[in-house]
């Protein structure tokens, strides 16, 4: 009876989840290449903690941010945000012109724990 009850709750637990937290296994094999990760947060949310070796540019800013880096339509990037939103309209954006390589991680605490990393990095 308790090993019904416990599986019921980590099946509630999951079920709970949004799909958003996970991190694709193309995402982490990105990042573990060393490809540019970009956290389309606000340059505040960016300074209070990111991943290690992110550059900031916001969402709104990404087709210009990304020009002045001079990153080509076939380079390969990650974007995050806090919940995967924001990441996911940037790749939408950079996908509709030639950005085939753009990744969208989802949010800041599920790259995180993807990658066995326990917390961002704040800007010193």
């Amino acid at each position: 009876m308790k090993t019904l009850l416990l599986m019921i709750c980590l099946w509630a637990l999951s079920a709970c989840q949004n799909e958003a937290t996970q991190v694709e296994p193309r995402v982490l094999e990105a990042i573990a290449e060393q490809v540019l990760v970009v956290d389309v947060r606000t340059p505040e949310e960016f300074r209070s903690g990111h991943f290690p070796g992110a550059i900031n540019i916001p969402h709104k800013q990404i087709i210009g941010g990304l020009g002045e880096r001079q990153v080509r339509p076939s380079d390969p990037i990650v974007l995050y945000c806090r919940s995967g939103n924001r990441s996911g309209k940037a790749q939408a954006a950079l996908r509709s012109i030639g950005f085939s390589q753009a990744l969208n991680a989802g949010g800041l605490d599920a790259l995180l724990t993807a990658t066995g990393l326990e917390s961002a990095q704040p800007d010193p």
